[in-house]
């Protein structure tokens, strides 16, 4: 009588796909003697694994049950063993990865595995140089240099370049190569080839936000906002559109705005983005603004990350070859060996605004050289030989300057003419409106400083020419030994007749008005600060901006904010101070009516002089030491001045669930404003789900409350269907696992995939590598991965279609015994009826199988001869779709 049960199965499961190509009788093996272990008597500790692979022997005696001596255990003395094929690898040289491509291997006299194959242009594309190959090592006491010959090259790589190796590492269907670097061609660290750029699958993309609230009590009514990014990408064009709808049941639907509809494409060889429709131009030097035309512009998205941003060249002289280490506030963030003579090291990360770097050099002998290189930035420093540009071309299409709509020409450039100096500019051309910027970046030891002075000329019908000028300055300095962080202090000052783009067109649209009165909005001064320093245990924060106005009735806004932050214990505290304070001249009655007619110009309503004091406590701690634990917080405020009056609030947050997918808070609040007290109290709650992100909450404030929903999402449109995203950034990856339902993306929390395979990681780094890797946990049982993790480099906006392979097929123990009661032989062979090995018979007559008919014959061999082999007749029950555990089938095994 045959019996069937299920049994759950380890979730730490193989899924090294050379292991299961190469070696499924060794992995079946290992996998029932597991079961067995898990269902029968207490596990056997293994033996102490040797060193010497070479030397192994499968060790029969380390598994409970009797062994045999006519079956034949030589199959497992090898570990695992590479067969001659081709496999599809990760390639990385020197730790960073170059290419994933089909790489060869091949059988080699004297070698129980395989050995990779390589070419001469292989190695050339993977980034060797076989020029330097031949010339061989510098200062070697022999000849070393040998031309890296022509065809297939397969065995040891050093045989053909001095000092290199490649290791294939199985589990991770990686080929790691080291190669010195004296034989490499130089490229920073982090290149990505651009041919192994994806630019991804045709697809339509939809992201939304959407938000409601409805007033249970009091006047609110209901209002309402949906965002929208859409689009679909063909070939390497992506087309965007990003537009809003909002509506309230007291001013009725608002129309919906067009914020930005455009084609764009990457253009790989002048690393730019080529972009037709509407959109913005480039505000990193001009003011930016939004354009119906065509804009070409430098990605610095495209070079290495070691090339992004702004850190300095590093130049010496080592005496011999020596080691150059670079520390920056304490931490080291480069090391590497040059040669004797000079050096340069351009390719170092981004750090930050500030730190110098420490650079260290150590001979062969031990001896030490030690400089200083000072490291600050501010936005407009560039590398040396580094060149930025940005051109802009097209109608104007601002939402403030709806009446005039002319084409406007925007065009700006950078370049680092050294390692501590830069120059920049720009201009902007339209009817009637000039504007021309020059300005100056440059490194010091005492921190890094911008200049820049810009001059502008607007033409007004019937009123003669407007011509003013801009001046700015920008500081930033990091001290590390004080703790002080002068993160970044600027200054502008402009002249009356100064005008933005923005400001010329509206005053040009007021045809007919006098416009020398200063009514308009603009600025003629701002200073902003922001300085943290470390005090303590904590850190003392200064932030302040001064804005001085033309306009006569806004006058000076000036604001100021101190606050220092510590922790005592497990809280988390910060106490501030801010002051605010406008100073305004009120408006004549005719300005005042003036303005009501255009609301360009800010209304009435200023004090003449408005003081604003307010104190600010904050506390914060958990509420437990588990992972979730809520969180309490509790703020208090007190003001003085024109707004007088206290605030005391607590509230309580957390999250469930194993991935903090789900979210809770409550908080209370107490209010006394001009001699008027008032109580608030909310409830909110939050889901992160695979497919979407909802939030809902209540509120309710004195008589009033109001009931609210949020949800967040995305929709991706492919070939094979269409698949809901958590949300969408503006490149993504679509991973698909055939049968996979359920398995996570490591990527990406809270996202599994859908019962057709796929899921959505949605934010990838463009043009650089992205490592996206798949949890098994919460598959089918019947479900094996083959691989992993991927990495893949797409360019901006792509889908990116990661293909994980499966193996999908009903798992079963089958425990069996011969006719006569005796066990089956232990490392017996699992045939099915199409004469496939499908796994091994393991300790106590148990045998792991995978991939079986529903019904059926096995047949289980230990020898040639009639007496050494067996049949197992077998009906299986209808599997259950989310089966999770192994079945185990028992009964005879027949001659």
């Amino acid at each position: 009588m045959i019996r069937s049960r299920a049994i759950r199965y380890s979730r730490h499961r193989s899924h090294n796909a050379a292991v299961l190509r190469l070696q499924p009788n060794l992995l079946s093996l290992m996998i029932a003697s597991l079961i067995s272990g898990a269902l029968a008597s207490p596990g056997v500790s293994a033996a102490p694994a040797t060193p010497d692979v070479a030397a192994m022997t499968f060790d029969v005696g380390m598994f409970a049950g009797r062994s045999r001596a006519d079956v034949d255990y030589s199959r497992f003395n090898q570990g695992n063993v590479i067969l001659p094929g081709t496999y599809r690898l990760d390639i990385m040289v020197n730790e960073n990865r170059m290419a994933r491509r089909d790489v060869r291997f091949s059988a080699v006299d004297g070698q129980d595995s395989a050995s990779v194959c390589f070419s001469r242009s292989m190695l050339a594309e993977l980034g060797v140089d076989p020029d330097k190959v031949a010339r061989g090592t510098p200062g070697a006491d022999t000849a070393d240099g040998t031309p890296i010959p022509d065809g297939q090259l397969c065995g040891d790589l050093g045989t053909w370049i001095p000092g290199a190796s490649a290791e294939y590492d199985a589990g991770e269907q990686r080929l790691a190569l080291s190669v010195p670097q004296i034989f490499m061609n130089l490229s920073a660290r982090g290149y990505v080839d651009p041919k192994e750029w994806d630019s991804g699958i045709d697809a339509g993309l939809l992201a939304y936000n959407f938000s409601s609230s409805t007033a249970t009590r009091g006047d609110g009514g209901r209002q309402g906002y949906l965002g929208l990014v859409g689009g679909f990408n063909l070939g390497d064009w992506r087309f965007r559109h990003q537009g809003a709808q909002g509506w309230s049941s007291l001013q009725g639907r608002s129309s919906y705005q067009n914020t930005a509809s455009y084609m764009q494409r990457s253009i790989a060889a002048w690393k730019s983005q080529l972009t037709i429709g509407d959109s913005f131009s480039s505000g990193s030097i001009l003011d930016s603004v939004r354009l119906r035309g065509v804009s070409l512009a430098s990605d610095d998205r495209m070079l290495p990350q070691s090339q992004q941003g702004y850190a300095p060249v590093v130049r010496g002289i080592a005496e011999g070859n020596a080691t150059v280490s670079i520390t920056q506030n304490g931490y080291k963030i480069y090391e590497t060996t040059v040669a004797p003579g000079p050096f340069i090291i351009d390719d170092l990360y981004p750090t930050g605004y500030g730190g110098d770097l420490t650079v260290t050099v150590t001979e062969a002998g031990g001896r030490r050289n030690t400089y200083v290189v000072p490291y600050a930035a501010v936005p407009e420093l560039l590398r040396a030989d580094t060149t930025k540009y940005a051109l802009a071309v097209g109608q104007l299409q601002q939402y403030s300057t709806a009446a005039s709509q002319p084409t406007v020409l925007q065009a700006t450039l950078q370049h680092g003419l050294s390692n501590s100096l830069s120059l920049y500019g720009g201009t902007t051309l339209s009817s009637g409106y000039t504007q021309t910027k020059l300005g100056t970046a440059f490194a010091t030891p005492i921190g890094a400083i911008s200049l820049d002075a810009t001059h502008s000329s607007t033409r007004l019908p019937g009123q003669g020419t407007l011509q003013g000028q801009s001046f700015g300055m920008a500081y930033n300095k990091n001290i590390p030994e004080t703790g002080t962080n002068f993160a970044l202090g600027a200054y502008r000052f402009s002249t009356r007749n100064y005008l933005t783009l923005n400001d010329a067109m509206n005053l040009r649209d007021r045809t007919g008005v006098d416009q020398t009165n200063g009514q308009l909005a603009r600025q003629k001064s701002r200073l902003d600060l922001n300085i943290h320093q470390k005090v303590g245990d904590g850190t003392l924060t200064l932030f302040g901006s001064s804005v001085d106005y033309y306009a006569s009735n806004l006058g000076r806004q000036t604001s100021l904010t101190v606050g220092y932050g510590s922790r005592w214990k497990d809280v988390n505290w910060n106490l501030s101070l801010q002051r605010s304070r406008i100073q305004s001249v009120p408006l004549s009655l005719e300005q005042e009516r003036q303005q009501q007619s255009d609301n360009i110009f800010f209304g009435p309503g200023y004090n003449s002089d408005r003081i604003d004091n307010r104190l600010m406590l904050t506390l914060s701690m958990p509420l437990g030491r588990a992972s979730n634990a809520p969180h309490m917080t509790t703020s208090y405020s007190h003001s003085t001045g024109d707004t007088q009056g206290s605030n005391l609030n607590t509230g309580i947050s957390g999250s469930l669930g194993e991935q903090h997918n789900i979210t809770y808070g409550a908080s209370a609040s107490h209010s006394n404003a001009d001699g008027r007290a008032s109580s608030n109290y909310n409830l909110n709650g939050g889901y992160r789900g695979s497919k979407a992100t909802l939030r809902t909450g209540y509120s309710q404030y004195g008589d009033s409350s109001q009931l609210s929903f949020g949800a967040d999402g995305g929709i991706v449109l492919h070939g094979s269907g269409v698949t809901l995203a958590q949300k969408l950034g503006d490149t993504v990856g679509l991973v698909h696992a055939p049968d996979a339902e359920g398995a996570g993306i490591t990527n990406a929390s809270g996202v599994t995939l859908d019962g057709n395979g796929y899921g959505v990681v949605p934010y990838l780094t463009p043009f650089q590598n992205n490592n996206v890797g798949i949890d098994p946990k919460g598959t089918s049982h019947n479900v094996e991965l083959l691989e992993t993790t991927q990495s893949v480099a797409p360019t901006l906006g792509a889908v990116s279609l990661l293909h994980y392979e499966t193996v999908s097929g009903r798992a079963v123990v089958f425990k069996a015994r011969q006719p006569d009661g005796q066990s089956l032989p232990f490392a017996a062979q699992v045939f099915d009826e199409a004469g496939q090995a499908i796994g091994v018979v393991g300790q106590g007559s148990k045998a792991f199988v995978r991939g079986v008919a529903d019904s059926g014959i096995l047949l289980v061999k230990w020898g040639e001869a009639a007496d050494s082999q067996c049949r197992i007749t077998y009906a299986l029950a209808p599997p259950a779709r989310d089966q999770k555990y192994s079945e185990v089938i028992e009964g005879r095994c027949t001659p």
